[in-house]
């Protein structure tokens, strides 16, 4: 025997019911565990990475925003550069942070004990293999179910929350970095080659004649 009209709505309104509630998931859609299991997958088994970078700065606090461009090298473990076009350099050798300016003739060295508090935004790739450890994880959006809402676990972190991107893979496209004064930083990553080999005289940096060296 078929099933009549009454039936058939009555059905219909419980199977949209269940998909809103996260019940029944479309084909082929991630939860979100299975989500960022696929991002700390990707960047476990990363060894390389070379991608152009596009960094907007919103400074809520005086009303201002920057706007940047660069290409970023990550190599494992724990190294990076970053090299925008304006001159400025930032070079991580797991162990210390450098800040180079052309500009202003100077290069900041820093130590950290964590990827926060390099103050560096494109840092937290270098612990993307970990996210669970440090951070809480949503999804804030249903319908954007390739965004992630992350944080942090820690009561005094930098940043108040931060925003992922992801492809299916689990590569990170973009993210937008919040912090507790309201300012935010977007970044936009394109043109990734991942696993090409990386030299380690990459992340090396050779000061210019003349530049103030700052040790913080």
């Amino acid at each position: 025997m078929g099933l009549n009209t009454l039936t058939w709505n009555k059905l219909i309104i419980i199977f949209f019911v269940l998909v809103a509630s996260g019940t029944i998931r479309p084909a082929g859609a991630q939860t979100v565990d299975e989500a960022v299991l696929s991002v700390e997958k990707h960047y476990r088994e990363l060894n390389d990475l070379t991608t152009k970078v596009s960094q907007k700065n919103v400074l809520k606090s005086i009303g201002k925003t920057l706007k940047y461009e660069g290409t970023l090298r990550i190599k494992k473990p724990g190294k990076l550069r970053l090299d925008y076009t304006n001159g400025q350099v930032i070079l991580v050798d797991g162990k210390a942070a450098l800040f180079y300016s052309r500009k202003s003739e100077q290069v900041i060295k820093r130590t950290f004990t964590d990827f926060e508090h390099m103050n560096i935004p494109v840092a937290f790739l270098l612990g993307a293999a970990h996210i669970r450890d440090d951070f809480e994880v949503g999804r804030p959006e249903p319908k954007a179910p390739r965004t992630l809402e992350l944080a942090p676990r820690k009561p005094g972190a930098a940043m108040k929350k931060l925003s992922i991107q992801t492809e299916e893979s689990g590569r990170i496209t973009s993210m937008i970095i919040f912090d507790k004064s309201g300012n935010t930083t977007e970044i936009t990553f394109s043109e990734a080659q991942e696993g090409a080999g990386m030299d380690d005289t990459v992340f090396t940096f050779k000061v210019p004649k003349g530049t103030e060296i700052i040790e913080q």
